[in-house]
């Protein structure tokens, strides 16, 4: 049994591998209102009108979002936040019949 260094990627030194996450990241409120708005779909500018902030503010916050999460895209973002408990799960759109 081996006592080495985990790697974020999941190997330890003698190349056992197991599924391993980096820890969770700590959102500010904030944050987490806009991985919300990621979360629904919305785009910077409707996250933006929806929080009452500019859509440069925003992408800061996305910014942010993805260096704390490590992750690449709002998609990763949006389920990593809902994983970890960040956010809730937005309501259905409602059906068009």
């Amino acid at each position: 049994m081996s006592c080495g260094t985990l790697r974020w990627d999941g190997a330890d030194d003698d190349g056992n591998s197991e599924e391993r996450r980096p820890p969770a990241a700590q959102l500010t409120r904030r944050e987490a209102e806009v991985a919300q708005g990621i979360a629904a779909g919305l785009s910077n500018r409707g996250i933006g009108r929806q929080l009452g902030i500019s859509e440069r503010t925003v992408k800061v916050h996305v910014r942010s979002i993805f260096i704390k999460m490590d992750v690449s895209s709002r998609t990763e973002a949006a389920v990593r936040a809902l994983r970890e408990g960040h956010i809730a799960m937005p309501p259905a759109a409602p059906d068009e019949a």
